[in-house]
Protein backbone atom coordinates (compact mmCIF):
# COMPACT_ATOMS: atom_id res chain seq x y z
CA UNK A 1 0.00 0.00 0.00
CA UNK A 2 1.25 3.46 -0.92
CA UNK A 3 1.83 6.06 1.80
CA UNK A 4 -0.65 8.44 0.21
CA UNK A 5 -3.46 5.86 0.32
CA UNK A 6 -2.67 5.09 3.97
CA UNK A 7 -2.86 8.76 4.91
CA UNK A 8 -6.25 9.12 3.15
CA UNK A 9 -7.66 6.13 5.10
CA UNK A 10 -6.35 7.51 8.40
CA UNK A 11 -7.89 10.91 7.62
CA UNK A 12 -11.26 9.28 6.88
CA UNK A 13 -11.17 7.33 10.17
CA UNK A 14 -10.31 10.51 12.09
CA UNK A 15 -13.19 12.31 10.37
CA UNK A 16 -15.61 9.50 11.22
CA UNK A 17 -14.44 9.50 14.80
CA UNK A 18 -14.84 13.29 15.06
CA UNK A 19 -18.33 13.23 13.59
CA UNK A 20 -19.42 10.41 15.86
CA UNK A 21 -18.07 12.18 18.94
CA UNK A 22 -19.79 15.38 17.94
CA UNK A 23 -23.03 13.56 17.25
CA UNK A 24 -23.28 11.82 20.62
CA UNK A 25 -22.63 15.07 22.43
CA UNK A 26 -24.90 17.28 20.35
CA UNK A 27 -27.97 15.24 19.40
CA UNK A 28 -30.36 18.20 19.87
CA UNK A 29 -28.38 20.37 17.47
CA UNK A 30 -28.11 17.53 14.95
CA UNK A 31 -31.90 17.14 14.80
CA UNK A 32 -32.42 20.71 13.78
CA UNK A 33 -33.27 21.27 10.11
CA UNK A 34 -31.42 23.26 7.47
CA UNK A 35 -32.46 24.27 3.96
CA UNK A 36 -30.70 22.66 1.00
CA UNK A 37 -32.24 24.47 -1.92
CA UNK A 38 -36.00 23.66 -1.77
CA UNK A 39 -35.49 20.82 0.76
CA UNK A 40 -35.30 21.06 4.54
CA UNK A 41 -33.26 18.24 6.07
CA UNK A 42 -31.84 17.55 9.52
CA UNK A 43 -28.31 18.67 10.20
CA UNK A 44 -27.09 15.11 10.82
CA UNK A 45 -28.54 14.02 7.43
CA UNK A 46 -26.81 16.93 5.62
CA UNK A 47 -23.53 16.03 7.32
CA UNK A 48 -23.98 12.42 6.28
CA UNK A 49 -24.57 13.49 2.66
CA UNK A 50 -21.51 15.73 2.63
CA UNK A 51 -19.34 13.08 4.24
CA UNK A 52 -20.54 10.41 1.81
CA UNK A 53 -19.94 12.69 -1.20
CA UNK A 54 -16.42 13.46 0.01
CA UNK A 55 -15.63 9.80 0.63
CA UNK A 56 -17.06 8.82 -2.73
CA UNK A 57 -15.03 11.48 -4.55
CA UNK A 58 -11.88 10.29 -2.83
CA UNK A 59 -12.64 6.71 -3.80
CA UNK A 60 -13.40 7.72 -7.40
CA UNK A 61 -10.19 9.75 -7.71
CA UNK A 62 -8.09 7.02 -6.11
CA UNK A 63 -9.74 4.33 -8.18
CA UNK A 64 -9.25 6.30 -11.39
CA UNK A 65 -5.60 6.68 -10.64
CA UNK A 66 -5.18 2.98 -9.96
CA UNK A 67 -7.05 2.09 -13.13
CA UNK A 68 -4.93 4.58 -15.11
CA UNK A 69 -1.76 3.13 -13.61
CA UNK A 70 -2.88 -0.40 -14.46
CA UNK A 71 -3.75 0.62 -18.03
CA UNK A 72 -0.36 2.29 -18.42
CA UNK A 73 1.44 -0.82 -17.15
CA UNK A 74 -0.58 -2.94 -19.55
CA UNK A 75 0.38 -0.66 -22.41
CA UNK A 76 4.04 -0.78 -21.39
CA UNK A 77 3.98 -4.57 -21.21
CA UNK A 78 2.34 -4.70 -24.62
CA UNK A 79 4.87 -2.23 -26.10
CA UNK A 80 7.76 -4.15 -24.50
CA UNK A 81 6.51 -7.40 -26.00
CA UNK A 82 6.14 -5.70 -29.38
CA UNK A 83 9.70 -4.30 -29.13
CA UNK A 84 11.03 -7.73 -28.20
CA UNK A 85 9.32 -9.25 -31.23
CA UNK A 86 10.66 -6.45 -33.47
CA UNK A 87 14.21 -6.84 -32.15
CA UNK A 88 13.99 -10.60 -32.59
CA UNK A 89 12.93 -10.10 -36.21
CA UNK A 90 15.75 -7.58 -36.69
CA UNK A 91 18.24 -10.06 -35.23
CA UNK A 92 17.06 -12.70 -37.70
CA UNK A 93 17.76 -10.21 -40.46
CA UNK A 94 21.30 -9.60 -39.18
CA UNK A 95 21.97 -13.34 -39.05
CA UNK A 96 20.75 -13.66 -42.64
CA UNK A 97 23.13 -10.85 -43.66
CA UNK A 98 26.06 -12.61 -41.99
CA UNK A 99 25.14 -15.83 -43.77
CA UNK A 100 24.99 -14.02 -47.10
CA UNK A 101 21.23 -14.53 -47.59
CA UNK A 102 20.38 -10.99 -48.68
CA UNK A 103 16.89 -11.81 -49.94
CA UNK A 104 15.99 -13.49 -46.64
CA UNK A 105 17.43 -10.52 -44.75
CA UNK A 106 15.31 -8.14 -46.82
CA UNK A 107 12.21 -10.11 -45.83
CA UNK A 108 13.02 -9.84 -42.13
CA UNK A 109 13.86 -6.13 -42.32
CA UNK A 110 10.71 -5.31 -44.27
CA UNK A 111 8.70 -7.22 -41.65
CA UNK A 112 10.28 -5.00 -38.98
CA UNK A 113 9.30 -1.84 -40.84
CA UNK A 114 5.72 -3.06 -41.22
CA UNK A 115 5.47 -3.04 -37.42
CA UNK A 116 7.70 -0.01 -36.82
CA UNK A 117 8.36 2.23 -39.81
CA UNK A 118 10.73 4.35 -37.70
CA UNK A 119 13.15 1.56 -36.73
CA UNK A 120 16.45 3.39 -37.26
CA UNK A 121 18.89 0.49 -37.56
CA UNK A 122 16.59 -1.43 -39.89
CA UNK A 123 16.39 1.52 -42.26
CA UNK A 124 20.20 1.63 -42.35
CA UNK A 125 20.69 -2.10 -42.92
CA UNK A 126 17.95 -2.32 -45.51
CA UNK A 127 19.56 0.51 -47.46
CA UNK A 128 22.96 -1.18 -47.32
CA UNK A 129 21.57 -4.40 -48.78
CA UNK A 130 19.76 -2.56 -51.55
CA UNK A 131 22.95 -0.69 -52.40
CA UNK A 132 24.82 -4.00 -52.64
CA UNK A 133 22.10 -5.16 -55.04
CA UNK A 134 22.68 -1.97 -57.08
CA UNK A 135 19.20 -0.65 -56.25
CA UNK A 136 20.64 2.74 -55.49
CA UNK A 137 17.46 4.84 -55.59
CA UNK A 138 15.72 2.59 -53.05
CA UNK A 139 18.81 2.57 -50.84
CA UNK A 140 18.91 6.37 -50.90
CA UNK A 141 15.21 6.53 -49.96
CA UNK A 142 15.66 4.38 -46.83
CA UNK A 143 18.82 6.18 -45.75
CA UNK A 144 17.08 9.54 -46.13
CA UNK A 145 14.27 8.31 -43.88
CA UNK A 146 16.85 7.30 -41.29
CA UNK A 147 18.47 10.74 -41.58
CA UNK A 148 15.14 12.49 -40.99
CA UNK A 149 14.65 10.45 -37.81
CA UNK A 150 18.02 11.50 -36.37
CA UNK A 151 19.31 14.55 -38.20
CA UNK A 152 22.34 14.98 -35.93
CA UNK A 153 23.43 11.37 -36.40
CA UNK A 154 26.06 11.02 -39.15
CA UNK A 155 25.57 7.29 -39.81
CA UNK A 156 22.74 7.79 -42.34
CA UNK A 157 24.73 10.58 -43.99
CA UNK A 158 27.79 8.37 -44.45
CA UNK A 159 25.49 5.70 -45.88
CA UNK A 160 24.08 8.26 -48.31
CA UNK A 161 27.62 9.18 -49.38
CA UNK A 162 28.26 5.52 -50.20
CA UNK A 163 24.93 5.30 -52.06
CA UNK A 164 25.62 8.30 -54.27
CA UNK A 165 29.21 7.21 -54.89
CA UNK A 166 28.09 3.73 -55.93
CA UNK A 167 25.48 5.32 -58.16
CA UNK A 168 28.18 7.48 -59.76
CA UNK A 169 26.70 10.77 -58.54
CA UNK A 170 29.88 12.28 -57.10
CA UNK A 171 28.46 15.79 -56.87
CA UNK A 172 25.66 14.63 -54.57
CA UNK A 173 28.10 12.53 -52.55
CA UNK A 174 30.22 15.63 -51.91
CA UNK A 175 27.11 17.63 -50.93
CA UNK A 176 26.21 15.03 -48.31
CA UNK A 177 29.80 15.03 -47.05
CA UNK A 178 29.46 18.78 -46.69
CA UNK A 179 26.52 18.17 -44.31
CA UNK A 180 28.65 15.79 -42.27
CA UNK A 181 31.45 18.33 -42.03
CA UNK A 182 28.90 20.99 -41.04
CA UNK A 183 27.85 18.76 -38.13
CA UNK A 184 31.46 17.96 -37.19
CA UNK A 185 34.07 20.01 -38.98
CA UNK A 186 36.82 18.16 -37.12
CA UNK A 187 35.86 14.74 -38.47
CA UNK A 188 39.01 13.16 -39.90
CA UNK A 189 36.89 10.36 -41.37
CA UNK A 190 34.79 12.85 -43.35
CA UNK A 191 37.83 14.68 -44.72
CA UNK A 192 39.45 11.37 -45.67
CA UNK A 193 36.31 10.37 -47.53
CA UNK A 194 36.21 13.71 -49.33
CA UNK A 195 39.85 13.22 -50.28
CA UNK A 196 39.01 9.75 -51.60
CA UNK A 197 36.22 11.12 -53.79
CA UNK A 198 38.51 13.77 -55.28
CA UNK A 199 41.14 11.12 -56.00
CA UNK A 200 38.54 8.92 -57.67
CA UNK A 201 37.72 11.79 -60.01
CA UNK A 202 41.43 12.70 -60.35
CA UNK A 203 40.85 16.17 -58.95
CA UNK A 204 44.32 16.25 -57.46
CA UNK A 205 44.41 19.91 -56.40
CA UNK A 206 41.19 19.49 -54.40
CA UNK A 207 42.46 16.17 -53.07
CA UNK A 208 45.58 17.80 -51.64
CA UNK A 209 43.42 20.47 -49.95
CA UNK A 210 41.38 17.74 -48.26
CA UNK A 211 44.58 15.90 -47.36
CA UNK A 212 45.99 18.99 -45.69
CA UNK A 213 42.89 19.09 -43.48
CA UNK A 214 43.46 15.43 -42.65
CA UNK A 215 47.06 16.18 -41.69
CA UNK A 216 45.92 19.10 -39.53
CA UNK A 217 43.32 17.05 -37.68
CA UNK A 218 45.23 13.78 -37.32
CA UNK A 219 47.03 12.78 -34.14
CA UNK A 220 50.83 13.19 -34.40
CA UNK A 221 51.29 10.49 -31.74
CA UNK A 222 49.19 7.92 -33.58
CA UNK A 223 51.30 5.67 -35.83
CA UNK A 224 48.23 5.06 -38.00
CA UNK A 225 47.82 8.79 -38.63
CA UNK A 226 51.54 9.26 -39.24
CA UNK A 227 51.39 6.60 -41.97
CA UNK A 228 48.35 8.35 -43.43
CA UNK A 229 50.28 11.59 -43.77
CA UNK A 230 52.64 9.92 -46.24
CA UNK A 231 49.62 9.50 -48.46
CA UNK A 232 50.06 13.13 -49.46
CA UNK A 233 53.21 12.15 -51.37
CA UNK A 234 51.11 10.19 -53.84
CA UNK A 235 48.69 13.07 -54.41
CA UNK A 236 51.49 15.59 -54.93
CA UNK A 237 53.15 13.14 -57.32
CA UNK A 238 49.96 13.03 -59.41
CA UNK A 239 49.95 16.84 -59.48
CA UNK A 240 53.46 16.73 -61.00
CA UNK A 241 52.31 14.34 -63.72
CA UNK A 242 49.52 16.78 -64.60
CA UNK A 243 52.09 19.58 -64.77
CA UNK A 244 54.18 17.46 -67.14
CA UNK A 245 51.17 16.77 -69.34
CA UNK A 246 50.52 20.50 -69.46
CA UNK A 247 54.11 21.15 -70.57
CA UNK A 248 55.14 22.76 -67.25
CA UNK A 249 58.34 20.75 -67.03
CA UNK A 250 60.34 23.04 -64.73
CA UNK A 251 57.46 23.24 -62.22
CA UNK A 252 57.15 19.45 -62.31
CA UNK A 253 60.90 18.98 -61.80
CA UNK A 254 60.87 21.32 -58.79
CA UNK A 255 57.92 19.47 -57.24
CA UNK A 256 59.55 16.08 -57.82
CA UNK A 257 62.77 17.21 -56.17
CA UNK A 258 60.81 18.38 -53.14
CA UNK A 259 59.08 15.01 -52.96
CA UNK A 260 62.40 13.18 -52.99
CA UNK A 261 63.79 15.50 -50.34
CA UNK A 262 60.81 14.58 -48.18
CA UNK A 263 61.12 10.85 -48.89
CA UNK A 264 63.86 9.41 -51.09
CA UNK A 265 62.20 5.95 -51.06
CA UNK A 266 59.38 7.15 -53.32
CA UNK A 267 60.30 5.26 -56.49
CA UNK A 268 57.84 6.95 -58.91
CA UNK A 269 59.36 10.35 -58.14
CA UNK A 270 62.87 9.15 -59.08
CA UNK A 271 61.59 7.53 -62.24
CA UNK A 272 59.43 10.41 -63.49
CA UNK A 273 62.07 12.99 -62.52
CA UNK A 274 64.45 11.28 -64.92
CA UNK A 275 61.84 11.35 -67.68
CA UNK A 276 61.12 15.03 -67.02
CA UNK A 277 64.81 15.95 -67.17
CA UNK A 278 65.16 14.14 -70.51
CA UNK A 279 62.21 16.14 -71.84
CA UNK A 280 63.97 19.27 -70.61
CA UNK A 281 67.15 18.31 -72.48
CA UNK A 282 69.13 17.36 -69.37
CA UNK A 283 69.95 13.79 -70.37
CA UNK A 284 73.11 13.35 -68.29
CA UNK A 285 71.36 14.57 -65.15
CA UNK A 286 68.42 12.27 -65.87
CA UNK A 287 70.73 9.26 -66.11
CA UNK A 288 72.30 10.21 -62.80
CA UNK A 289 68.86 10.49 -61.20
CA UNK A 290 68.11 6.90 -62.27
CA UNK A 291 71.47 5.69 -60.96
CA UNK A 292 70.71 7.40 -57.64
CA UNK A 293 67.22 5.90 -57.63
CA UNK A 294 68.62 2.40 -58.03
CA UNK A 295 71.27 2.98 -55.37
CA UNK A 296 68.78 4.34 -52.83
CA UNK A 297 65.83 1.99 -53.45
CA UNK A 298 67.33 -1.03 -55.20
CA UNK A 299 64.32 -1.12 -57.51
CA UNK A 300 64.99 -2.86 -60.87
CA UNK A 301 62.66 -0.43 -62.64
CA UNK A 302 65.70 1.84 -62.98
CA UNK A 303 67.60 -0.98 -64.70
CA UNK A 304 64.81 -1.15 -67.25
CA UNK A 305 64.81 2.64 -67.62
CA UNK A 306 68.54 2.76 -68.30
CA UNK A 307 68.43 -0.16 -70.72
CA UNK A 308 65.50 1.18 -72.74
CA UNK A 309 66.90 4.70 -72.79
CA UNK A 310 70.16 3.69 -74.42
CA UNK A 311 68.68 1.08 -76.75
CA UNK A 312 66.10 3.58 -77.99
CA UNK A 313 69.05 5.79 -78.99
CA UNK A 314 70.87 2.82 -80.59
CA UNK A 315 73.63 2.89 -78.00
CA UNK A 316 73.91 -0.79 -76.93
CA UNK A 317 77.43 -0.44 -75.52
CA UNK A 318 76.27 2.42 -73.31
CA UNK A 319 73.37 0.23 -72.11
CA UNK A 320 75.81 -2.56 -71.23
CA UNK A 321 78.09 -0.18 -69.35
CA UNK A 322 75.12 1.28 -67.47
CA UNK A 323 73.98 -2.15 -66.24
CA UNK A 324 77.55 -3.14 -65.38
CA UNK A 325 77.78 0.00 -63.27
CA UNK A 326 74.58 -1.01 -61.47
CA UNK A 327 75.99 -4.51 -60.85
CA UNK A 328 79.12 -2.95 -59.38
CA UNK A 329 77.26 -0.55 -57.08
CA UNK A 330 74.66 -3.07 -55.87
CA UNK A 331 75.17 -4.63 -52.46
CA UNK A 332 73.40 -7.76 -53.74
CA UNK A 333 73.73 -8.19 -57.46
CA UNK A 334 71.25 -10.94 -58.40
CA UNK A 335 68.75 -8.71 -60.17
CA UNK A 336 71.19 -6.36 -61.92
CA UNK A 337 73.12 -9.41 -63.18
CA UNK A 338 69.90 -10.91 -64.49
CA UNK A 339 69.12 -7.67 -66.33
CA UNK A 340 72.64 -7.61 -67.76
CA UNK A 341 72.30 -11.20 -68.99
CA UNK A 342 68.91 -10.40 -70.51
CA UNK A 343 70.44 -7.41 -72.30
CA UNK A 344 73.23 -9.59 -73.70
CA UNK A 345 70.57 -11.95 -75.03
CA UNK A 346 68.67 -9.10 -76.66
CA UNK A 347 71.91 -8.05 -78.35
CA UNK A 348 72.58 -11.64 -79.56
CA UNK A 349 75.71 -11.83 -77.39
CA UNK A 350 74.89 -15.43 -76.47
CA UNK A 351 78.15 -16.48 -74.82
CA UNK A 352 78.12 -13.47 -72.52
CA UNK A 353 74.42 -13.96 -71.84
CA UNK A 354 74.88 -17.65 -70.97
CA UNK A 355 77.84 -16.89 -68.71
CA UNK A 356 75.88 -14.34 -66.70
CA UNK A 357 72.50 -16.07 -66.63
CA UNK A 358 73.76 -19.58 -65.83
CA UNK A 359 75.44 -18.18 -62.71
CA UNK A 360 72.00 -17.17 -61.41
CA UNK A 361 70.26 -20.55 -61.70
CA UNK A 362 70.98 -21.52 -58.10
CA UNK A 363 69.78 -18.17 -56.75
CA UNK A 364 66.26 -18.03 -58.16
CA UNK A 365 63.40 -20.42 -57.37
CA UNK A 366 60.90 -18.59 -59.55
CA UNK A 367 62.18 -16.83 -62.66
CA UNK A 368 60.50 -18.18 -65.81
CA UNK A 369 62.15 -15.53 -67.95
CA UNK A 370 65.58 -16.66 -66.77
CA UNK A 371 64.80 -20.30 -67.67
CA UNK A 372 63.31 -19.21 -70.98
CA UNK A 373 66.44 -17.29 -71.91
CA UNK A 374 68.68 -20.17 -70.99
CA UNK A 375 66.47 -22.50 -73.01
CA UNK A 376 66.78 -20.26 -76.02
CA UNK A 377 70.55 -20.19 -75.69
CA UNK A 378 70.66 -23.99 -75.48
CA UNK A 379 68.47 -24.11 -78.54
CA UNK A 380 70.91 -21.88 -80.40
CA UNK A 381 73.60 -24.37 -79.48
CA UNK A 382 71.51 -27.29 -80.86
CA UNK A 383 70.83 -28.94 -77.50
CA UNK A 384 67.55 -30.94 -77.51
CA UNK A 385 66.33 -29.08 -80.52
CA UNK A 386 62.98 -30.81 -80.87
CA UNK A 387 61.87 -30.16 -77.29
CA UNK A 388 63.30 -26.66 -77.44
CA UNK A 389 61.19 -25.85 -80.52
CA UNK A 390 58.04 -26.92 -78.74
CA UNK A 391 59.07 -25.04 -75.62
CA UNK A 392 59.72 -21.92 -77.70
CA UNK A 393 56.23 -22.00 -79.14
CA UNK A 394 54.70 -22.16 -75.66
CA UNK A 395 56.92 -19.38 -74.41
CA UNK A 396 56.14 -17.24 -77.45
CA UNK A 397 52.41 -17.61 -76.82
CA UNK A 398 52.87 -16.69 -73.16
CA UNK A 399 55.17 -13.80 -74.06
CA UNK A 400 57.47 -14.60 -71.14
CA UNK A 401 60.27 -12.53 -72.62
CA UNK A 402 58.36 -9.68 -71.01
CA UNK A 403 58.81 -9.45 -67.24
CA UNK A 404 55.59 -9.32 -65.29
CA UNK A 405 55.09 -7.02 -62.33
CA UNK A 406 53.29 -7.59 -59.04
CA UNK A 407 51.44 -5.18 -56.77
CA UNK A 408 52.70 -5.75 -53.23
CA UNK A 409 49.46 -4.33 -51.83
CA UNK A 410 46.83 -6.44 -53.65
CA UNK A 411 48.92 -9.09 -55.50
CA UNK A 412 47.58 -7.99 -58.88
CA UNK A 413 49.83 -8.90 -61.81
CA UNK A 414 50.49 -6.35 -64.54
CA UNK A 415 52.64 -6.47 -67.65
CA UNK A 416 54.38 -3.13 -67.22
CA UNK A 417 55.52 -0.98 -64.33
CA UNK A 418 53.31 1.95 -63.32
CA UNK A 419 53.62 4.46 -60.49
CA UNK A 420 50.20 3.44 -59.18
CA UNK A 421 48.31 0.15 -59.19
CA UNK A 422 45.19 0.47 -61.33
CA UNK A 423 43.49 -2.34 -59.38
CA UNK A 424 43.75 -1.15 -55.77
CA UNK A 425 44.92 2.45 -56.29
CA UNK A 426 48.12 2.19 -54.22
CA UNK A 427 51.22 4.18 -55.10
CA UNK A 428 54.77 2.84 -54.94
CA UNK A 429 53.58 -0.78 -54.76
CA UNK A 430 54.45 -2.15 -58.23
CA UNK A 431 57.57 -4.31 -58.30
CA UNK A 432 59.13 -6.91 -60.56
CA UNK A 433 57.70 -10.40 -59.93
CA UNK A 434 61.04 -12.08 -59.28
CA UNK A 435 61.22 -14.47 -56.34
CA UNK A 436 64.52 -15.38 -54.75
CA UNK A 437 65.72 -18.13 -52.44
CA UNK A 438 66.92 -15.33 -50.17
CA UNK A 439 64.89 -12.36 -49.07
CA UNK A 440 64.76 -9.00 -50.84
CA UNK A 441 66.40 -7.46 -47.78
CA UNK A 442 69.37 -9.83 -48.13
CA UNK A 443 69.55 -8.90 -51.80
CA UNK A 444 69.74 -5.25 -50.83
CA UNK A 445 66.17 -4.59 -52.05
CA UNK A 446 64.43 -3.18 -49.01
CA UNK A 447 60.66 -2.96 -49.50
CA UNK A 448 59.59 0.60 -50.22
CA UNK A 449 56.62 2.07 -48.32
CA UNK A 450 53.24 1.89 -50.02
CA UNK A 451 51.19 5.07 -50.18
CA UNK A 452 47.57 4.08 -49.72
CA UNK A 453 44.55 5.59 -51.47
CA UNK A 454 42.16 3.86 -49.07
CA UNK A 455 40.99 5.58 -45.94
CA UNK A 456 42.23 3.91 -42.76
CA UNK A 457 39.74 1.70 -41.03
Amino acid sequence: MKLRTLLIIVALLVAVYAVASFAFGNMTALRQTINLGSFAVPVYFALLIFFSAGALSILVIGGSREIGRWVEQWRMRKASKKNEEIEEEYSRGLVAVLEGNDDEALGHFRAVLERDSRHFNTLLKLGEILRAQEKYSEAIEFHRKAHHLKEDNTRPLYALVEDHEAKGDMDQARIVLGKIIAINKHSVVAWRKLRSLHIKEKHWEKAIEAHERVEKLSNPDDAHDVADRRFGLGIRFEITTVRLEDGKIKDAVALLRRLLKENDQFIPAHFVLGEALIKDGQEAEAIQVWYNGFEVTGSPIFLTALEEHYLSREQPLAAIEALKRCVAQARKDTLPRFYLGKLYFRLEMLDDAFSVLSSLEGRATYAPTLHYLLGRIHERRNHHRESALAYRKVIKEMDLIQLDYLCRACDATVMSWTPRCEVCGEWNSIEVNFREEITFEELGLAPAPIYSSRPPS
